[in-house]
């Protein structure tokens, strides 16, 4: 008469573990997820500190590089605003300005990289929560089916108002079928 109820009791606690365990599975799996998120996001301000930085390096080279060769053009007597000289400065302006390009367009890749890395951080980190939630749900729903099952089979229907000896004791009908459970529980204790 205690072994189905003791069965139920045990598994409702076991449900009930592991119900426990996979919301707190989930939980560290979106504390994860932020945490990967937060770091992608620092790594992201950083590059974008570099880039900011080698931009500002190849100014400086730049204007190091022109003013090399107006000091060299001016020590020749040669006049800096055109032929030569010039020219020569043109294509250092030219090419320094292609290279920060390349600094830019690398510097906003690897940004576009970490956003993308940040969104699927967070995405995880969300999904993560609707796992908790629905293991929540999921093992109330086990341990609800989980003790029902175990009173229509009997299990609970003798301490829970099904026959003799429990809440409604001597009770003929009950919801789960009492009534008909009542004769061998009579027949049992000598009635």
């Amino acid at each position: 008469m205690c072994a189905p109820i003791i069965a139920a009791g045990l598994g409702a606690v076991g449900t009930g573990i592991s119900t426990i365990s996979a919301m707190n599975q989930a939980r560290a799996q979106a504390a994860a997820a932020n945490a990967n998120a937060a770091a992608e996001s620092n790594a992201a301000q950083i590059g974008q500190q570099n880039m900011r930085d080698a931009a500002l390096q190849q100014y400086r080279q730049m204007a190091a590089v022109s003013g090399e060769q107006n000091l060299t053009a001016a020590a020749n007597g040669d006049a800096i605003g055109y032929g030569t000289a010039a020219n020569a400065l043109k294509d250092t302006q030219t090419l320094g300005q292609e290279n920060l390009a390349r600094i830019y367009a690398q510097g906003n890749q690897n940004l576009m990289g970490s956003d993308i890395a940040v969104s699927n951080d967070l995405g995880q980190a969300a999904a993560a929560r609707n796992r908790s939630t629905a293991a929540l749900v999921g093992g109330l729903i086990n341990l609800g089916s989980g003790l029902v099952s175990a009173g229509t089979s009997g299990g609970l229907s003798a301490g829970f108002g099904g026959t003799g000896g429990g809440l409604a004791s001597g009770s003929m009908s009950t919801a789960l079928g009492g009534a008909s459970q009542y004769g061998p529980f009579k027949a049992g204790i000598g009635l």
